[in-house]
């Protein structure tokens, strides 16, 4: 066969193919050898029945046809491997009807992942951030335990800020009930967000028993548009006030707090600094990562298939679709409530899919330049880990895959670091430990942020907009 590859710039390579008669009829005779084992014909064992029989069963065009599919296939094969070709989906095949005794010709067209062009990596440089823990920032942390100790008692004066109160609060706007709570308690605070924002200076002052009419404006950014920037109107009743107390900061609560690990306050003090300044550094390093990767994808040359954004889209969707699940929704029920087609649901995720597409494809090549590979071991050590976190991974062809091509992008991750910054003189794990604590960290978290984003996307609210839970006896009804 005479074969040509000819790689265009929309990423995709048309295979043209030259197949003379003689190389149709070697291909009939390997197709004939495999059909007559599968056929039956009476007065022949099978396997042993003469070509003229088999081609009086199946037709003789057909025994051809068999054989040119073979031919097909075989160039399709031997063209990916000898160009380097990743298909991304099922080659556009034009194959016409051959005839008898002539040549043929047959082309295809391959959606294909075209290699970008890195720029000079090595001359990129990325500064590392001072990481510091200040006093403010343990105290911040010692106010949390407070908090988490405090009790709280029923007080007879007006409300100030900090207590916490339980009231009948009804909220309408114009003709619209959005909700009728009964009994509810919740904090008063100047930070308050979201539906009911604007609602606690109104508070301040009232006494038990007192019931009180006000209104605000429901914010601009609400996420329900029919009552963004609306009036809120407001018929609120005070049940109760009560003021919280907290725990003196002495060794009993040190104990206390840290279940008797650390018997001062000294000690617990350098205890939440040493764990601040983990999680500081933690998030350095991601800001860093994703800060080098950023800048390496501005300076990258692309040549991206739509079939592969597409591609991303699905997948995004697929996760999507696993998280409402876990809303006992779908996705039909979530596009139908946010007032969505798929259309424009799926043109929402086209600039994230194509980014993450982008981002793949340049630690992919990173990977291929710097000879970044991944082990056996190393995916057993990954399995092991799931499995230690209670997400045991099904240990399939695909799930290893997925394994080794997420590791991989791991350690291009840590190595484009390691190549564009300076040392990091804190650092004393184990890179190769670090690396795969990165990798399984990474893949809990963005499954916890997807679905803590995606929980507040079916409700329409931001997570902290509506007031601290009911009591058992609370009515509410909210319009969303």
């Amino acid at each position: 066969m005479k074969v040509s590859v000819e790689k265009l710039p929309n990423s995709e390579a048309v295979l043209n193919v030259d197949v003379t008669w003689d190389e149709m009829e070697k291909a009939s005779d390997k197709a004939y050898r495999k059909l007559v084992k599968q056929v039956d014909i009476q007065g022949f064992r099978k396997g042993k029945a003469p070509r003229s029989m088999v081609e009086r069963r199946v037709g003789k065009e057909y025994i051809y046809q068999e054989g040119l599919d073979d031919l097909i296939s075989e160039a399709y094969s031997n063209a990916l491997k000898e160009h380097d070709l990743t298909p991304i989906t099922q080659p556009q095949v034009d194959a016409p009807v051959f005839e008898m005794g002539q040549d043929y010709h047959f082309s295809m067209t391959i959606p294909v992942i075209t290699p970008v062009i890195l720029p000079d990596y090595k001359s990129l440089h990325f500064e590392r951030e001072d990481i510091l823990v200040g006093s403010e920032e343990v105290d911040a942390e010692i106010a949390t335990f407070q908090n988490q100790l405090a009790e709280w008692a029923n007080v007879e004066r007006p409300v100030e800020y900090g207590d916490r109160i339980k009231a009948d609060l009804k909220l309408t706007s114009g003709e619209q009930q959005i909700s009728d709570l009964k009994d509810n308690t919740f904090e008063i605070t100047d930070e308050r967000h979201g539906l009911f924002s604007g609602m606690d200076e109104h508070i301040i002052g009232m006494t038990n028993g007192e019931s009180k009419s006000f209104t605000t404006t429901i914010p601009e950014d609400y996420s329900n548009e029919k009552f963004a920037g609306k009036e809120a109107n407001y018929e609120l009743t005070i049940h109760s006030i009560e003021a919280k107390s907290t725990p003196a900061v002495d060794d009993e609560f040190a104990k206390k707090v840290s279940d008797d690990q650390f018997d001062n306050v000294e000690d617990l003090r350098r205890a939440l600094s040493d764990n601040i300044l983990e999680r500081k550094k933690r998030a350095s390093i991601e800001t860093l990562r994703d800060t080098a990767v950023k800048a390496l994808v501005e300076k990258t040359e692309f040549s991206i298939h739509p079939l592969l954004i597409d591609e991303e889209i699905h997948n995004i969707e697929h996760q999507f679709g696993h998280m409402l699940e876990q809303q006992h929704l779908n996705l039909d029920q979530y596009l139908s409530m946010t007032n969505k087609s798929h259309e424009a649901y799926h043109e929402e995720l086209r600039p994230d899919a194509e980014e993450r597409v982008k981002r793949e494809l340049v630690l992919e090549e990173f990977a291929h330049q710097e000879n970044i590979t991944v082990e056996a071991p190393e995916i057993e050590a990954l399995f092991n880990a799931y499995e230690q976190i209670g997400q045991a991974l099904p240990r399939t062809e695909d799930q290893v895959r997925s394994l080794m091509l997420s590791f991989r992008r791991e350690k291009a991750l840590s190595r484009l670091i390691e190549l564009t910054t300076d040392p990091d003189p804190d650092e004393q794990e184990d890179e190769d430990t670090a690396v795969l604590d990165a990798a399984v960290e990474e893949s809990a978290e963005e499954a916890d942020a997807i679905a803590n984003a995606e929980a507040a996307a079916v409700v329409g609210e931001e997570p902290a907009e509506e007031p601290a839970a009911q009591s058992e006896d609370t009515h509410s009804e909210t319009v969303e």
